[in-house]
């Protein structure tokens, strides 16, 4: 169905920046419209699984030039990003929404020197914005970290450390909370072929380990995708254009030799911009067929961990880069053709789904709390629970001894710990399926 009545010149990003996320059985969906005399970025949702959609609302200035948005999705907020070229130098902006999408404010510009567009990922109230910056003749990549839910952000990092002219764009950007991992395209060993480096944080950014190239050669359109300790990277490889993936089973110390997706045979009838969901041993990535005319959208899907894969199914006609979401057991698929902004669902796709809810696994769904962070933390730290309902919290100190106890209800919590002398704290967690204990240090 078509999602965005009234639209003209409807437009996405490329793979590396999401622009649908599911939550529970609630779709969020951007994209850039033209149906103004200036392009905003415009803002979709369904709280149905997909039957029906809400009228589609600017959230930025519909007399700007705001293309290539991207979202992540933690509960009730939004975070958006975005490439607004109205001035002079190019600017990524971001922008927030604390209740599901109903109202959006806190627009800020991240970076007035931007070369490419920026990405956006979360984990509670820590909020990653991805740089491409105009440095030194070329384009790098850069990070920003708020950890006030976008309340502002700290100093850029720079994370792609090619100086000089050349080319370290479109990064791919995902956080579980604990680590960061980020993947680009780079140029540095040949200016005229591009190769897919990888970097990670273990410390949500105050480290970062070295870069690490994970292909050799023409190699483009990366992004990342996590499923618990497994980092993804799927890219287009090859002098016929293949999507293909790489994976690490040790959240990013070691990666496999390389999974080929798709089957094109045919040099030029290229196929590329992957963008994949997973849950453990099943994946599931669409692609972008191309040039042939018109493009496609290509389906595959794997049911063991991405050793085999099925054939391609064609979803339908496109004018860009396909996205995939997941809400147990159905598959959602949007993508761009014609000027208007497409979507279709396949009610079964996921049979063998192990999710609950989206990003969280049934195994995990029984447990109370799934996560504290920042960790260390300064000011106050966010408890992510692994299902709603009414939790009971204890905090103990190293010695054993209980200094606070609370309710609260909801995915998560803002602890303030002002008022904790520096130390290794406990966090104990009860509702009314288990009990969780999870350590934390204040710094």
């Amino acid at each position: 169905m078509n999602i965005s009545p009234h639209a003209m010149n409807a437009s996405m990003n490329e793979n590396m920046g999401p622009c649908i996320v599911a939550s529970h059985d609630t779709l969020h969906v951007i994209w850039s419209d033209h149906r103004t005399k200036g392009y905003a970025i415009y803002y979709s949702r369904s709280t149905d699984s997909g039957h029906t959609w809400s009228i589609a609302v600017p959230i930025t200035d519909t007399m700007g030039r705001g293309r290539m948005p991207s979202l992540a999705v933690c509960g009730k907020n939004i975070h958006v990003v975005w490439w607004d070229s109205i001035t002079k130098n190019a600017c990524s902006y971001y922008e927030h929404s604390t209740d599901g999408g109903n109202t959006w404010g806190g627009k800020m510009c991240i970076d007035s020197n931007t070369e490419f567009w920026p990405g956006v990922a979360v984990a509670g109230s820590t909020v990653l914005v991805s740089l491409d910056k105009y440095f030194s003749g070329g384009s790098v990549v850069f990070l920003v970290k708020s950890v006030n839910n976008g309340m502002n952000f700290g100093p850029e990092q720079q994370i792609s450390t090619r100086v000089g002219k050349g080319r370290s764009e479109d990064q791919g950007t995902a956080t579980d909370g604990k680590y960061i991992h980020m993947c680009w395209n780079d140029n540095r060993n040949n200016p005229a072929d591009l190769e897919i480096y990888y970097r990670r944080s273990k410390d949500m950014g105050v480290t970062w380990d070295p870069e690490v190239a994970i292909t050799d050669s023409s190699s483009y359109s990366p992004m990342v995708f996590l499923d618990s300790a497994q980092v993804n990277v799927a890219f287009g490889f090859g002098n016929i254009l293949n999507s293909w993936l790489r994976q690490s089973n040790d959240s990013g110390s070691k990666w496999n030799s390389g999974l080929r997706v798709t089957a094109n045979a045919t040099k030029g009838n290229d196929v590329a911009y992957p963008f994949m969901v997973c849950d453990e041993k099943n994946l599931y990535m669409v692609s972008m067929g191309f040039p042939t005319n018109p493009w496609q959208v290509w389906f595959n899907q794997s049911n063991d961990g991405g050793a085999t894969w099925s054939s391609q199914t064609i979803l339908g006609s496109c004018h860009g880069t396909a996205f995939i979401a997941l809400t147990c057991p159905v598959l959602h698929v949007v993508w761009p053709n014609g000027g208007a902004i497409y979507y279709t669902r396949n009610p079964t796709g996921a049979p063998s789904c192990s999710n609950n809810v989206t990003g969280v696994k049934s195994e995990e769904a029984l447990q109370t709390v799934l996560a504290i962070y920042p960790d260390p933390v300064a000011n106050n730290a966010t408890i992510l629970f692994g299902r709603e309902g009414i939790h009971q919290v204890e905090i103990y100190d190293i010695t054993g001894r209980k200094i606070n106890a609370f309710k609260c209800s909801g995915r998560e919590h803002i602890l303030s710990c002002n008022a904790l002398p520096t130390g290794v704290y406990f966090a104990r967690v009860v509702d009314e399926a288990s009990t969780k204990t999870i350590k934390f240090i204040k710094q």
